[in-house]
């Protein structure tokens, strides 16, 4: 019985925690890659999938045009239209981007009929909200000088200091992008956030309707022998999305299909293929969403061992406790400040990763894309 709890102690420790320190220590101790000579800027396309953006896409399209006065090179605005309701399509041509009208069918559909018509030698990805740096682009697109990049990882953050979870998602913005930088100097990145990232055109795939579609084309780079390439200089910024339950469910079906994607992408773990990216790859981003599922059984086990005389069990089934009472709590609009917000952040996340492994185990797929908007 001890043993068990141990096991089911450490394995999350080691994922969340021993994972990204060994990564960041191997990473200290190896120089930066050497810079490629400068080359000439590839043309680029400029890609966003929008349904029922009306609010923020003008905005963002603002702020794309003031990027690309700080890009010298060729450029385009696409925005994929997912059958919207409201006034996006109208609002982004009247900003001068060329609007690609779909049916509703989900963000990969609309995405899969855009592509073909982008001339851009690299497309940049993003959302429909965060809003770019001035500086983005040029840092987004230098990496790609390196003829072994075949897709560059862009910075998300969050702005402003309000919103019910602006701070955890600060800290988790934090988390992600020093484990990208210490990647990008070992093998390259695991994968790229869709706030922001750009690829070769020629390695663009068609997208599944059931993956997460950043996941599915950043790693075509590498299904193709690339690297993905992390600069932490090109930004965007987008705001924390703002209630409890929407959270829950944004997390619950980006983790469905997140682990869809992964199994399509199953053959990228093969380390005879990929080297170290491989088992990169399963802790990152599988264990991730496996180790969440030992909470449960930890608390039992512990609490078992802690009524036996266990003064350290029955210490880590308290702890487990409070931490599941404070995510009850705020489950319920008990309102929480400092640490506790984080702890009910951190649970909610946890508890998103959990539910949506056991509903991908049980044959659940999200084939239509529906974006969360901020409360």
């Amino acid at each position: 019985m001890h043993s068990a709890a141990w096991i089911l102690l450490l394995l999350p420790a080691a994922i969340f925690a021993g994972y990204p320190a060994l990564i960041l220590a191997a990473a200290a101790l190896r120089p930066p890659r050497p810079r490629p000579p400068a080359a000439p800027p590839p043309s680029i396309t400029i890609l966003i999938g929008a349904h029922n953006e009306a609010a923020t896409i003008g905005a963002k399209l603002a702020s794309i045009t003031a990027a690309l006065a700080a890009w010298p090179g060729l450029a385009e605005v696409i925005v994929a239209d997912d059958g919207s309701t409201d006034d996006t399509a109208q609002i982004a041509e009247a900003a001068g981007a060329h609007v690609i009208r779909a049916p509703r069918g989900g963000k990969a559909a609309a995405l899969n009929r855009a592509v073909p018509h982008a001339r851009g030698d690299v497309i940049v990805m993003t959302d429909a909200d965060p809003l770019f740096d001035e500086g983005t682009l040029p840092a987004l697109l230098a990496p790609f000088a390196d003829p072994h990049v075949g897709a560059v990882a862009g910075h998300v953050a969050t702005i402003g200091k309000t919103g019910r979870f602006a701070g955890a998602d600060r800290w988790f913005r934090a988390y992600e992008s020093a484990l990208r930088a210490a990647e990008d100097r070992l093998f390259g990145c695991v994968s790229a956030d869709g706030g922001l990232y750009a690829i070769r055109r020629a390695l663009v795939p068609l997208v599944p309707s059931d993956v997460t579609d950043d996941f599915h084309i950043s790693t075509a780079a590498v299904a193709a022998g690339y690297r993905i390439a992390f600069a932490a200089d090109a930004r965007v910024w987008e705001h924390s999305i703002g209630g409890g339950r929407q959270q829950f469910r944004r997390r619950v079906r980006i983790t469905v299909r997140g682990l869809t994607a992964l199994w399509r992408r199953r053959a990228l773990m093969n380390p005879w293929r990929t080297g170290w990216y491989a088992p990169a790859l399963v802790l990152h981003k599988v264990g991730r969403r496996l180790t969440p599922l030992c909470l449960v059984p930890l608390w039992l086990i512990a609490l078992w061992l802690g009524l036996h005389g266990s003064a350290w069990w029955a210490l880590v089934a308290a702890g487990l406790s409070g931490a599941a009472a404070i995510a009850i709590a705020g489950a319920l609009g008990v309102r929480l400040r400092g640490p506790l917000r984080l702890v009910y952040g951190a649970m909610l996340h946890l508890a998103g990763l959990a539910l949506g492994t056991l509903l991908f185990v049980g044959g659940r797929r999200y084939a239509q894309w529906t974006p969360q908007k901020q409360a």
